[in-house]
């Protein structure tokens, strides 16, 4: 006998009482491994591309991470082990003949995110790149290049991709706000603000908090009174900036200093 199974209705998240979201902004250790894997297969696409006239298959999702070691200091400390970060995967290496230089690609596609994003790191000094990335098995290969030349309907996987919109106002005050500290002008205004900065937003019924983890870069920061008045003008910031979003006034709170640990991070 057949059953008729019935979708359960979900309740809006913006009418809930309480509300949490994160956002790990754009020198997190998560974030850089997602968006280097992205470089990568942009860079080995665009290569595919003006060399033979079509996309060959790739699979470079696999980034980690493994954070550096330093002695930080007021006025300047130093960097004592590099960051090391690992491409991995799958990519055509050899077709038609030609041979393609995936790990230069990898490489360097890794170096120019880095340099254009973090702007205090000194991405030859204090990063080592390796591309672990080899080359994909002969069928898949070979399948892919059926499906872009000859128009076949192929697949070698499964996949689901979801999503949901609009953002909830605590979404868009979060997302925003992490935009807002790591925007090029802020940091050309006060260089002292890292880009790895986290937000964490919490809304319970009409009234919104933000936490606010801003790593600062030592050298900016000659003392501790300067870390401090730092640590408020970015707080003042975030909350100046919030005002403008709407709905009434948003309490702000910056963490104190502190030392991370060296962390690994696996891009998913």
């Amino acid at each position: 006998m057949a059953h008729e199974i019935g979708l359960l209705p979900v309740p809006s998240v913006a009418n809930a009482a309480f509300e949490v979201v994160e956002r790990k902004g754009l020198g997190h250790p998560d974030t850089i491994c997602d968006a280097l894997a992205e470089e990568v297969s942009l860079g080995l696409s665009r290569y595919y591309l003006e060399r033979f006239g079509l996309i060959l298959h790739h699979n470079v999702d696999k980034v980690l991470l493994r954070g550096g070691s330093a002695r930080a200091a007021f006025g300047g400390g130093e960097v004592v082990e590099p960051i090391e970060i690992y491409l991995a995967g799958r990519a055509t290496h050899h077709y038609r003949g030609v041979d393609v230089p995936v790990e230069s690609l990898a490489t360097e596609a890794s170096r120019e995110w880095l340099k254009s994003h973090c702007h205090a790191l000194d991405v030859d000094r204090h990063v080592s790149i390796n591309s672990l990335i080899r080359p994909g098995s002969a069928d898949l290969v070979d399948l892919y290049v059926r499906q872009q030349t000859k128009g076949d309907e192929l697949a070698n996987d499964t996949s689901c991709g979801i999503g949901f919109a609009p953002l909830t106002h605590l979404e868009r005050l979060v997302l925003e706000t992490e935009n807002h500290l790591n925007a090029d002008s802020l940091h050309r205004d006060q260089p002292a603000i890292g880009e790895d900065i986290k937000v964490m937003g919490v809304r319970q019924k009409g009234r919104f908090h933000l936490t606010i983890a801003c790593a600062m870069i030592d050298r900016f920061v000659p003392d501790l009174g300067t870390y401090l008045e730092i640590k408020d003008q970015v707080a003042g910031k975030v909350r100046a900036f919030a005002g403008t979003l709407g709905d009434g006034a948003v309490g702000v709170t910056s963490t104190p200093l502190t030392i991370r640990r060296p962390a690994v991070s696996i891009s998913r």
